[in-house]
């Protein structure tokens, strides 16, 4: 159990990492353009809720970035529920990763994420509690 809870820090922090950055680097470039790494065209932009990056990056660096420190916290801490977080956020990655893939194209780092995902997903599935 210690190696998941080993892996599933690692995963998170490789999450959040990556929640942190992207979500600032929206938030820094709201105009988008090519000054955000893997951006969403202007077209795509303005077909959604959104006017510009700047409320899209405060999501993705909160639910994320920020809930994966959350994570994080609750698996050092060894609450009860730690695994339940990590599916979530596992869930919460593949709903960005799907939505980008949607509106761009399929890249070669949606390869790296959706891994990611997958990792994040199997490893939460392993140390759920098995009182059912």
């Amino acid at each position: 159990m210690k190696r998941y809870r080993f892996i599933s820090i690692f995963l998170m922090s490789l999450s959040g990492l990556i929640g942190l950055v992207r979500g600032y680097r929206m938030t820094t470039y709201p105009d988008g353009g090519n000054t955000i790494l893997f951006s969403y065209s202007e077209d795509r932009i303005n077909d959604t809720v959104f006017s510009d990056y700047t409320l899209f990056g405060w999501i993705l660096f909160f639910l994320i970035g920020i809930f994966s420190i959350v994570v994080i916290i609750t698996i050092l801490c060894k609450s009860r529920n730690y695994a339940y977080f990590i599916i979530v956020e596992g869930i919460f990655i593949s709903f960005f990763t799907l939505t980008h893939i949607v509106y761009t194209e399929f890249g070669f780092i949606h390869v790296f994420i959706i891994l990611l995902c997958i990792a994040t997903f199997i490893v939460g599935f392993f140390q759920t509690p098995r009182e059912f």
